[in-house]
């Protein structure tokens, strides 16, 4: 990873590097420069959820791009799927999210969508990287931050929601309706707040909405797709069909059947797969290196083919177009549909599975019953730094020795975080007791 991008666009602290007012100005302003030496007068759009430091890092980026010789274009709060889709539609030469998407609110990050709503490649991130770092322009507000200093603001700008939501309901069953179903929507205080619990209400569910109040301070805080423990229990007392989590800026989404039960993104794929068909696609399923195997085994027995990519939901889509498939995504629950989106879309994903479970007029856990999942383990261990693998004495032996303990059915994956100074540790096999064993093993050797 450099020193501004990580596996997805710019992340930290806001107010430190690399998100302090004068990195921040010069993102906005070499974006600019380089998105308009191909066209004169760049246009930029600008989305972001419900942190405290987004109106001023909006405020930064809109004078860096007026300064660069570009006109921003500001969406208020709003997804990060929304503002990829918006960027196309709008014919603009880029969208920037600000978001940090599952992180806590002290926490910001700037997502950077091209004119055709994809994330920057590695390639042009290195290279928009050294444009950045050579930059010496200072912003007019210092390197501090000053939430204070912007008003704080929680709405969409009205023509963009609507070109969003229009384009949701465009991708449904003419006549598609939720009526009868009743379930809940945890926004994580953050970008669907605002959106989803009357969008789904407006199809006729019966929505109870939760975490649906941001403050600036409460985004993802024990909300949301990573945190489901209320969403189940609400699920319950309110008897409910479904419930559905989204992250901070709605990229991702979670489920929660009616005994409480938790899907997630390996379920959705298989899903989708199994009832909504690839069309004239070939019978590929694109996940990530974290599916678990039985995810895999599921979708041989229907004829699909799951290809793992590296973790991250741009090298998803790259290999999805690679490859020519319809449908793709991570366990964590960033899901593509690459027909209808050039990003994870939390709500058009739920949209997708909503119609799936009222077409089959099944519930979640009897659909995704095929699904077996083999024991899994992941652990994250603190490191000093990121030491190459095999310059690490004794690693590879173990994982040699660990493998041959699990048998044949398994995996272990080893590979460092690309925003934090973790080592994360996945092994996965059919025992679980020696599962736990080996990523213990591990584990352990890092730790030492």
């Amino acid at each position: 990873m450099g020193v501004f991008f990580g596996t997805d666009g710019i992340r930290g602290v806001a107010g430190e590097p690399p998100l302090d007012g004068d990195d921040i100005y010069r993102i906005g302003y070499c974006l600019t420069r380089r998105v308009g030496a191909a066209h004169p007068g760049p246009r930029l759009l600008i989305g972001r959820d419900t942190r405290e430091s987004g109106p001023w890092i909006e405020k930064l980026l809109c004078g860096a791009i007026e300064a660069a010789g570009g006109v921003a274009h500001v969406c208020g709060v709003i997804s990060t799927p929304a503002v990829s889709l918006l960027t196309q539609k709008a014919a603009a030469q880029a969208g920037i999210m600000i978001s940090a998407s599952h992180n806590p609110y002290q926490d910001n990050g700037i997502k950077i969508f091209s004119s055709e709503g994809m994330k920057f490649s590695d390639s042009v991130e290195e290279e928009l990287e050294k444009e950045i770092l050579a930059c010496t322009l200072h912003s007019s507000n210092g390197s501090g931050c000053n939430p204070g200093a912007v008003p704080f603001q929680l709405s969409a700008q009205a023509d963009c929601l609507q070109v969003y939501t229009r384009y949701l309901l465009s991708c449904l069953a003419p006549g598609f309706s939720l009526a009868g179903m009743r379930m809940v929507v945890d926004c994580a205080n953050g970008s669907m707040s605002q959106i989803a619990p009357s969008f789904f209400s407006g199809l006729g569910a019966d929505v109870h909405a939760i975490h649906c109040r941001p403050d600036g301070r409460n985004i993802n805080l024990n909300s949301g797709a990573l945190h489901l423990g209320s969403l189940q229990q609400e699920v319950r007392q309110q008897s409910a069909d479904v419930g559905i989590a989204f992250d901070g800026d709605a990229d991702r989404v979670m489920f929660v059947d009616s005994e409480g039960r938790i899907h997630d993104g390996d379920d959705v794929l298989y899903l989708l797969a199994r009832y909504s068909g690839p069309g004239d696609a070939p019978k590929v399923i694109v996940g990530t290196v974290m599916a678990n195997l039985g995810l895999e085994v599921a979708l041989e027995k229907i004829g699909f083919r799951l290809v793992r990519t590296a973790v991250g939901d741009r090298y998803v889509l790259e290999e999805m177009l690679r490859l020519g498939a319809a449908i793709g995504g991570e366990q964590s629950g960033h899901v593509i549909l690459a027909r209808l989106s050039r990003t994870g879309d939390g709500l058009l994903t739920a949209l997708k599975v909503l119609e799936i479970l009222s077409r089959e007029q099944h519930d979640f856990a009897t659909l995704c019953s095929p699904v077996q999942r083999f024991p899994q383990v992941l652990l994250n261990v603190k490191v000093r730094e990121k030491i190459p693998f095999e310059n690490i004495p004794g690693l590879r032996q173990l994982e040699t020795a660990c493998k041959e303990k699990l048998g044949t059915h398994s995996r272990i994956l080893l590979r460092y975080s690309g925003t934090e100074k973790l080592a994360r540790v996945m092994v996965e096999g059919q025992d679980k007791a020696v599962v736990d064993e080996c990523a213990q093993l591990l584990a352990d050797l890092f730790r030492r």
